[in-house]
């Protein structure tokens, strides 16, 4: 459950960094634009559009401006303040410079304004800076803008008359708190649930058998198979490691068969379960046990049997402290 919550979440991210990767790279079509106009020197163009160039006082306006140079040249935009004549700047952003399609490189700037008061005003000439590996530098502007701000005032005041400022309405704030709250908790609820439901599954013992004593059963029905004695010690070393893990998630609640030997290791080492020598010794056996299923390593007979005494062992003193 927690691994599908962290696959949830790690692809969320990716898509929101694929979303915010194309919202930086758009392209800007002329025509969503009431002006557009471009300027250029030698190798040096500046293209200028405007989404709007008639607004009232509670709309904003949105320039963008493509930069472009080639022939060694670097374009660049200079700092700008927090006022632009008679327009509070609301936000400035700009892209990496890239390299266009024909080799020139490319960086755009959007810039939203907000207007003071109604009237007719003026955007005033926007700079382009330019150099080079040489040092040298120069500058490309753009020509003004004419806006016309209009109130959403009537024209005539005189009769206007001010209603009475009520109270906010909060009844929709808190019903909305509620619902919220509803939903946190039952997505909660069941969360528990289904954690509540596989933990008991992960310590359920079968009923009748302990589990040091199935533990034991098995043990001795894969002993009489002889699957050392004709060669097959992936197989029996892959069932010896399964009889562990099995007894280990009924006797201690740790889900041994779906891990890794890693993932079970890293949860062997935080659990107070188990004493520290046998926690060695798990170790020991499991890394071992790969060796011959993975790394096809052929054991001795030493070997085998400290392996077979190791697992018999753990599982009798361990069997016997529950």
């Amino acid at each position: 459950m927690i691994k599908l919550l962290k696959k949830i979440f790690l692809i969320l991210i990716l898509l929101l960094i694929i979303i915010s990767c194309k919202k930086e790279h758009q392209s800007f079509q002329a025509d969503d634009y009431e002006y557009t106009n471009s300027f250029s020197k030698g190798p040096i163009s500046l293209e200028m559009m405007l989404d709007k160039i008639e607004i009232n006082t509670s709309e904003n306006i949105q320039i963008i401006l493509k930069g472009k140079a080639s022939d060694g040249w670097k374009p660049s935009f200079p700092d700008m303040t927090e006022t632009l004549d008679k327009f509070t700047l609301v936000s400035v952003s700009e892209t990496v410079p890239r390299i266009e399609d024909d080799g020139s490189i490319g960086i755009n700037r959007t810039i939203v304004l907000k207007p003071f008061l109604s009237g007719e005003y003026e955007i005033p000439r926007l700079s382009l800076d330019y150099s080079n590996e040489h040092e040298n530098k120069g500058v490309l502007l753009s020509s003004p803008v004419s806006i016309n701000v209009t109130s959403l005032l009537p024209e005539n005041t005189d009769n206007l008359q001010l209603k009475e400022i009520m109270e906010p309405d909060t009844y929709n704030y808190w019903k909305l708190v509620l619902y919220i709250s509803i939903a946190v908790i039952i997505v909660g609820g069941v969360f528990l649930v289904l954690f509540s439901i596989r933990k008991r599954k992960r310590g359920k013992l079968i009923l009748g058998i302990p589990p040091s004593e199935e533990a034991f059963t098995k043990l001795t029905l894969l002993l009489d198979k002889k699957l050392p004695e004709e060669g097959k010690y992936k197989e029996f070393y892959f069932q010896l490691n399964l009889i562990v893990r099995i007894y280990i998630e009924r006797q201690f609640a740790i889900r041994a068969p779906e891990q890794t030997t890693e993932e079970f290791l890293q949860d062997l080492a935080i659990s107070n379960e188990i004493s520290d020598e046998f926690k060695q010794v798990l170790k020991d056996f499991l890394i071992h046990s790969d060796l011959v299923k993975f790394a096809l390593l052929k054991p001795g007979e030493e070997e085998l049997t400290g392996s077979v005494e190791s697992c018999k062992n753990f599982i009798k003193v361990t069997g016997e402290m529950s």
